[in-house]
This record gives C-alpha cells, sequence and structure tokens, in this order.
C-alpha cells in the first residue's frame, strides 16, 4: 500500500507566500557506466543469450597431391543475460492535488524518482567491476570477468596482470604486454587495441600522469613515455565513483561482446490515481540487464 506524501509535509510550501524551495536535487556527473558499457537493444523475451563460438587452428601446410584435412569448430559455452525490472513510485494526496501544489512537489520529486533510477543503474555497472575478482560472480565459462583461467579449447587463458600490482608505469606496460600476447578461442594469437584505462576516484590521477607524460613517470630516468609516444590507450580514463576498490584498476580493449547493457525496455513514467484514497501515484520503471560475453574486453589487477 503507497504512503501518500500529504499537505502537512510540505506545510512551509504549500503556504501561500513566496518561500524559495531548495529541491535537494544536486548537478550528477554525466552517465559514467556510459563510458565502460556499450548499450545494446534487447530482444522480445524474457532473457538473451548469446553462443560463444571457437573455429579452426592455424592452417597446416597441404603437400602436393595430398588431400586437404578437415578441423570442426563448435560452442565453447552459453552466456545467457535476465532481463531485471527496477523501478520507484511516490504518491501525493488529494488536498496537494486539490490545492495545485502536487505540480511544484511532483516536479521536484520526479527528479528525486530519476536520480534514483540513475543510480542504480550506476551502481549496478560498477558493481560489475567490483565484483570481477570474485569467484561467485561469473559469466558464461563458468569463471569470474577477471581470472587467470578462462577456458579456451585447448587450455586456459588470463585477462589478469600477472603480479597484482598498483596502477604504475611498470605495471601497466606489463598488462599491455599482456594484451598484446592475447589469444583467441582456439590459442591463435589475436590483435586487441587497448582502449583506455578504468579505475575509481582513488587512481584517477595517477592515470592522468601515466596517460599524459611525455617522460616515464616516478623517475628520474629521462626515458619516453611509450604509453604516450606510441598513442596507446587512446580513449585516456573512465573513472568510475561508484568502484568501491581504492587500488584494483582495469585496461579496457576492443575485443567484441565485451561488457555490455541490454536495454529490453526503457524508461517508462506513469501516473494515475488512487480509487481509495484520491492520492495521485506517479511511477517509474525500466527493463535490463548488464554483464559480459567476452572477457578479453577488459583486463585488469586487484592492486596491492
Amino acid at each position: 500500500m503507497a504512503t501518500p506524501m500529504r499537505s502537512t509535509d510540505f506545510r512551509s510550501v504549500v503556504e501561500p507566500i513566496l518561500n524559495e524551495v531548495f529541491d535537494g536535487v544536486y548537478e550528477q556527473r554525466a552517465d559514467e557506466w556510459k563510458q565502460v558499457f556499450t548499450e545494446q537493444k534487447g530482444i522480445a523475451r524474457n532473457y538473451h543469450e548469446e553462443p560463444v563460438l571457437y573455429g579452426f587452428g592455424a592452417a597446416p601446410e597441404l603437400p602436393d597431391g595430398m588431400a586437404v584435412t578437415y578441423q570442426s569448430g563448435g560452442v565453447l559455452f552459453l552466456q545467457r543475460y535476465l532481463y531485471k525490472v527496477y523501478g520507484l513510485a511516490f504518491a501525493l494526496t488529494k488536498v496537494l492535488v486539490e490545492d495545485g501544489d502536487h505540480i511544484r512537489i511532483g516536479q521536484t520529486y520526479a527528479k528525486h524518482l530519476a536520480q534514483s533510477l540513475v543510480e542504480t543503474k550506476e551502481t549496478l555497472a560498477a558493481n560489475i567491476l567490483n565484483r570481477a575478482f570474485n569467484g561467485s560472480y561469473t559469466g558464461g565459462d563458468g569463471v569470474s570477468l577477471i581470472a587467470t583461467n578462462h577456458p579456451i579449447v585447448s587450455g586456459t587463458f588470463s585477462n589478469q596482470l600477472t603480479t597484482a600490482a598498483a596502477l604504475s608505469q611498470t605495471s601497466l606496460e606489463q598488462l599491455l604486454i599482456q594484451i598484446r600476447n592475447a589469444v583467441d578461442n582456439n590459442g591463435k594469437r589475436i590483435r586487441l587495441t587497448p582502449k583506455q584505462i578504468v579505475t575509481g576516484p582513488s587512481n584517477v590521477f595517477q592515470a592522468e600522469v601515466l596517460l599524459k607524460s611525455v617522460l616515464r613517470a616516478g623517475t628520474a630516468d629521462n626515458d619516453i613515455n611509450p604509453v604516450k609516444s606510441l598513442g596507446l590507450l587512446g580513449d585516456g580514463q573512465a573513472n568510475l565513483s561508484r568502484i568501491t576498490s581504492t587500488t584494483a584498476w582495469w585496461v579496457q580493449t576492443d575485443a567484441p561482446e565485451g561488457l555490455k547493457l541490454l536495454m529490453r525496455r526503457p524508461l517508462e513514467k506513469s501516473m494515475e490515481g488512487d480509487f481509495e484514497t484520491d492520492s495521485m501515484r506517479y511511477k517509474a520503471t525500466e527493463r535490463y540487464t548488464l554483464g559480459w560475453t567476452d572477457p578479453r574486453g577488459i583486463f585488469g589487477t586487484a592492486g596491492v
């Protein structure tokens, strides 16, 4: 049962005098999750499923007169996304509506309602990274987003820095080398391009130093900074304020089907009256899911 807000809750606002109202709605930064997650349109069912395929190995030499050899591809694993609905509502009494004050109050709390939905989406997106090293939160391949044992046809691959380290010139270069050595599901080398550093608030300044310094950061040597001179990490950094770790950091790549948000139904707002109380009820809901299909979309470390 909705508990509506009453005129007595807003006596100082609804009294017929000119009041300046501080509505408590703050300017928020642009959607942070869009820096890291790719939004895609969901399909018209209650889940979305993506088969991850494996192809063929390297082609062998074919001696003259010998028959060609055959290889078989297949499905390595299935990644399933389950759509979820998120929403919130508030109600105003008939007295507020009769006095016309529901317009001012409703407009203000509609902004608060929108911010609540934004906060949910930002938190869910950040939690994908907050739980990236947690084996209780797995992808379609059965392991966490950042792990040393992602399965492929013949063995495993790692998108985790070999030795956990704080964000520095040396550790960043080591992770970039690891990205360059990435393999596909058959173990063939692929050419991933590192796009940006992904961090929380604790690493924003260190990331900026590493990206913008002409010379190597943290040393008196007069060596160039290869990250800058080679034009790596062209998208700079994505800093998500809801990342909770003060040490973890990641490098996002251009691997397709990495971190994504599948939007099944975009934001819908509605208003209706309650027959029993004559209150006006306002509601906003949306339906989506977040996750990843290809863990090669991001490499990282929990730091130290």
